[in-house]
């Protein structure tokens, strides 16, 4: 076990956060924590990392360090990317300096002792430097700033010119290559594209240490997680297995409650009649009595009910539209910047048909919600042709919120669109997306963003449009209320054409994905998981002809290797076969040179002969090592 709190509470002032929360995490655990937005999610992070004072325990396992990635507030950088990274080893390149130090001062020390000594302190410090995985330093660096996003970076720019969101996935980066015993993620793919979190997903995977994490990703916990805590009325339940087994229990936990509840009401009013018709009743009266005091001692059930802060969406149609909503010709839209136009989309085909629920996904910057104006006529720097079907009526939900006027109250936005409602019927449909009371007044502008979504979707569920265009839908949204819409747009009877960067609302409600790439746009024809494997298909694919490609390319330098193997080896044979034989002349000559005696022209002569032959000799020693250095790199590549 590597944490346990027990009995742990939180208050801010007389607002109770978290009341008796208690739960373990064992080593390698996979913690989802959920619940609607304020209820303690990042608090209870915040006490586990004791960064917050707290009623109750929380102890950790000896030795266990905490990594804690926070939605904002990422760490000061001073240094460059590069060296970011690599501060995480400090330790493990101080060890590195002291091999080099020592194998200079083994070089040079002559003392056998102390050379003993040296090669005894070498063979520690190597040890420990193999122990903390020095050797890997370079190759774990490359993989997570790769998978990260940053592989196209200048890892020599200075890490404080990187964007807010830049900085906070580089911090992620350095939190990941700490492989800290357990990792703390609040929001963790907030700044993310989908290529960097299905490489995150499957790196979480295989990590080490345990994790627990906040977040609103439900793909993100489906991928990640194996127990989901929900924090809810200060509480905190558990439920096993991933984020979709999450829905499944609560679902069939709801169905156990309302039996229960529903037997102990039928109970309550069988024993609240025995007691109003026998109670006056001499002979009954003991009876009635006791029946009573059952009914007071009686743990009254709370009705059970699905969380009261999820809206409750329908979209309904006045009339279907023609069969071919959307035709998108060679469309290419373009954005002007301080370097003059840039092509932010190319030459586009698609179609959309009635009762298709199309997702644009793509990079960020690729120009999925511009695509969307250009089609609406609000954006009109394009090239190409687009044409809306007859009888399609579009309604339009911004990620922006603009369909709303801040000035105005929450009643009045819903009255002055519908003035011939009553005010009963506004309060009703107000109170579908959880405005009660004196809630109606509020003006917009003081409304936070989950409720501005709302509000937002019961103006466009108003106007009964055939057609949808959507942009991020559920960015606002808590995640109950992300369920009531995954089921509503399931069931909508008309056309969805939408932007989105949440996975699991891509799954559950698109039936076909176009994928706006730089240079071309994809369709595919199914939800995000087809899409997925489709892209693993292709990937796979080019992979093979890659593969396919290296290894007639390694056939031809492997041929090329080998003649060049053959050609260094007969010239090291013969030159060889000349120093041997020039062996056999310097030994003749020298045998001469000793028996001349007196005779000094036959002395000098035989002098200047050897001396030749030792100078060619030693030319060939010197050919003979080269082709042997050529040979063995040779062999080596």
């Amino acid at each position: 076990m590597i944490l346990q709190l027990n009995k742990v509470s939180k208050s801010f002032g007389t607002d109770e956060i978290l009341n008796d929360i208690t739960f373990s995490v064992n080593d390698g655990g996979r913690i989802g924590i959920i619940g609607k937005n304020g209820c303690g999610k990042t608090t209870l992070l915040n006490i586990i990392s004791g960064s917050t004072s707290f009623e109750g325990s929380c102890q950790t396992a000896k030795d266990t360090r905490i990594g804690f990635l926070r939605q904002t507030g990422c760490e000061v950088m001073t240094t460059t990317i590069i060296e970011e990274m690599t501060s995480v080893f400090a330790d493990v390149f101080e060890i590195e300096k002291d091999l080099r130090r020592l194998e200079n001062e083994i070089a040079d020390e002559q003392d056998e002792k102390k050379r003993e000594v040296l090669l005894n302190s070498y063979a520690k410090k190597s040890e420990m430097f193999e122990k903390k995985d020095g050797f890997l330093i370079k190759t774990k660096i490359n993989t997570i700033l790769t998978g990260m996003g940053f592989d196209k970076f200048d890892l020599n720019m200075p890490a404080e010119n990187l964007s807010g969101g830049e900085k906070t996935k580089l911090s992620f980066a350095k939190l990941l290559l700490e492989e800290r015993e357990l990792l703390l993620l609040d929001e963790p793919t907030n700044h993310l594209d989908f290529k960097t979190m299905q490489w995150l997903e499957g790196y979480l995977k295989s990590y080490r240490g345990a994790l627990i994490t906040v977040s609103h990703d439900r793909y993100f916990l489906d991928r990640t997680v194996n127990a989901v805590y929900e924090i809810e009325n200060t509480h905190m339940k558990k439920y096993t297995g991933n984020y979709t087994a999450y829905l499944e229990q609560k679902k069939k936990n709801l169905e156990v409650e309302e039996k229960a509840y529903a037997k102990q009401q039928n109970e309550i009013k069988k024993l609240e009649e025995y007691v109003a018709k026998n109670l006056v009743r001499a002979s009954t009266t003991k009876m009635a009595q006791s029946r009573q005091k059952k009914l007071d001692k009686m743990e009254l059930l709370e009705r059970p009910g699905e969380n009261n802060d999820s809206a409750r969406f329908d979209f309904e149609i006045e009339y279907p539209s023609y069969k071919e909503v959307l035709n998108v010709e060679d469309l290419s839209v373009f954005v002007e910047n301080k370097d003059g136009v840039r092509t932010l989309i190319k030459n586009a085909d698609f179609k959309v048909l009635r009762g298709e629920k199309t997702a644009l996904i793509g990079d960020n910057g690729a120009g999925k919600s511009t695509l969307l104006k250009t089609i609406l006529g609000i954006y009109k720097n394009y090239t190409g042709e687009f044409e809306i079907g007859r009888n399609t009526e579009i309604g339009y939900y911004d990620q922006e919120l603009n369909i709303l006027n801040g000035d105005k109250t929450v009643f009045d936005e819903i009255y002055d669109r519908h003035p011939r409602f009553e005010e009963s019927k506004i309060r009703t449909l107000l109170g579908s997306m959880n405005f009660y009371g004196e809630d109606v007044f509020k003006k917009i502008n003081s409304l936070s963003g989950g409720e501005k979504a709302k509000l937002a979707f019961l103006v466009l569920m108003l106007e009964k449009n055939n057609t949808l265009f959507l942009d991020e839908p559920t960015n606002h949204l808590d995640l109950a209320s992300k369920e009531k819409l995954d089921e509503a747009l399931m069931k909508f009877d008309g056309t969805l054409f939408f932007v989105s960067h949440d996975r699991y609302f891509l799954n559950k409600v698109a039936t076909k994905i176009i994928e706006l790439g730089s240079e071309k746009i994809s369709v595919y024809e199914g939800n995000y998981d087809y899409y997925l494997e489709k892209k693993t298909e292709a990937d796979e694919a080019s992979e093979k002809n890659i593969q396919k490609e290296k290894k007639t390319n390694d056939y031809f330098e492997n041929k090329k290797k080998q003649s060049l193997i053959k050609s260094l080896e007969k010239k090291i044979s013969a030159c060889e076969e000349e120093i041997l034989s020039l062996d056999g002349e310097i030994e003749e000559t020298d045998r001469l040179l000793n028996e001349s005696g007196s005779d000094l022209d036959k002395c000098r002569e035989l002098f200047e002969k050897l001396n030749t032959l030792n100078e060619r000799q030693n030319e060939l020693y010197k050919t003979f090592e080269e082709l042997e250095n050529q040979l063995e790199t040779a062999k080596e590549e």
